[in-house]
């Protein structure tokens, strides 16, 4: 009898001590873990670990499992708690973590770090995969950059993704994660998507970051300026120097640089009025203002019954879609039912230009002389430099 208590209490002491390492761990990591929402907000999703790997309680850090070779299963949310296949777990949160060399699967998407399933409303599924710093950007660069370009332009953007992800994560304590995996963050492949030039890029910045004053940058970038970057003033929050937007002519050699688009009237019409707006056919459109870097601040819509409307640039673009309206900066011709929108440039314009990035890169500048021209006035620092 007494053996058996000594037993149990030196278990129960086991699991304390890993418990208070796991927390330990977690602290200790979270300067240099960014928190990627690779599944949001669904009614379910599939994953696969290979070789061993635990799921924990994201609360006390406590193993609750300890599985190997987890084969393709379904994770969804219920009045129980959360499921992974065939496993049930009175919970509401957990993490899966891998164990050594192995790694979790999302569809083809093989994810280096840990995995956190956290429910949500209406039984809805959110998946955050817990990942080093330094591995999310070689993660992100061939999404966003040619492995072909000159190393010198993945270099600049491989600063601009770690700034830009360690930006998010200071502003993003308090929330469930600091990213998302697509578009609206950065593009996010995980594993499989490190190639041997992105990832010599990444190396060879290593914790190299952005500061203005003594401030992390929001180090917005996009595809092709068009002619002028944007001012970020003119859509976001920051009005910032090195966000004011500069003149480039380097990215006229971009295949993206000039655009054409035709569009039925009536599909427009039904956009608008999906959000919020109460439109009959539309008659004419035409730009009332632009601002400096040339993008249209506001329309005026005119229906065929004599109504005049009013919506900024911003919101047209977001509504018919960012990549039917590649930019802000077009011009408009009408034709009867339809019309012509002429443009400049693929994406918001604010920060660094990618294209513009590749022919510098080209013409032989290093990636400090693209940053600090296209961000006026920052510091590349090394991230240890920083203060929280």
């Amino acid at each position: 009898m007494a053996t058996r208590l000594k037993r149990t209490i030196v278990v129960l002491w086991i699991g304390i001590l890993f418990g208070i390492l796991w927390m330990s761990r977690s602290t200790h990591a979270s300067a240099s873990i960014v928190r990627v929402a690779v599944v949001l907000e669904q009614s379910n999703f599939s994953l696969s670990v290979r070789e061993k790997f635990e799921i924990r309680n994201s609360g006390s850090g406590g193993m609750i499992f300890l599985g190997q070779n987890l084969n393709e299963s379904v994770v969804t949310c219920g009045p129980k708690g959360i499921h992974v296949g065939e496993h049930g777990f009175p919970v509401t949160r957990l993490r899966i973590v891998p164990r050594r060399d192995a790694s979790i699967s999302i569809g083809k998407r093989r994810l280096r770090g840990d995995l956190e399933v956290v429910c949500g409303q209406h039984g809805l599924v959110t998946a955050v995969n817990a990942i080093e710093l330094e591995d999310y950007v070689k993660g992100v660069l061939y999404h966003e950059v040619s492995n072909r370009w000159p190393l010198e332009a993945i270099k600049a953007q491989a600063v601009c993704t770690r700034t830009y992800a360690l930006f998010r994560m200071r502003s993003k304590k308090r929330g469930d994660y600091d990213v998302t995996s697509d578009i609206y963050s950065q593009v996010y492949g995980g594993r499989n998507s490190e190639k041997y030039r992105t990832t010599m890029a990444a190396n060879r910045t290593k914790g190299l970051v952005m500061v203005y004053g003594t401030q992390i940058l929001p180090a917005y970038f996009h595809s092709v300026c068009g002619g002028h970057t944007e001012d970020a003033s003119e859509l976001w929050g920051h009005d910032l120097l090195p966000l004011k937007g500069v003149p480039c002519s380097f990215c006229r050699t971009s295949p993206h640089y000039a655009w054409k688009k035709n569009f039925r009237s009536k599909d427009v019409q039904d956009k608008l009025n999906a959000n919020g707006y109460k439109l009959g056919l539309i008659k004419a459109m035409e730009v009332v203002d632009r601002n400096i870097s040339g993008r249209i601040r506001r329309l005026k819509i005119t229906t065929r019954d004599g109504k005049e409307v009013f919506i900024s640039g911003k919101d047209f673009r977001n509504i018919i879609g960012p990549n039917e309206v590649r930019s802000n900066n077009f011009e408009i011709e009408m034709k009867g039912y339809y019309f012509d929108l002429t443009g400049k440039g693929w994406g918001h314009g604010v920060g660094m230009c990618q294209w513009g990035a590749n022919e510098m890169a080209r013409q032989r500048k290093k990636f400090e002389a693209i940053l600090q021209y296209y961000y006026p006035g920052v510091d590349i620092v090394n991230m240890e430099q920083i203060n929280d």
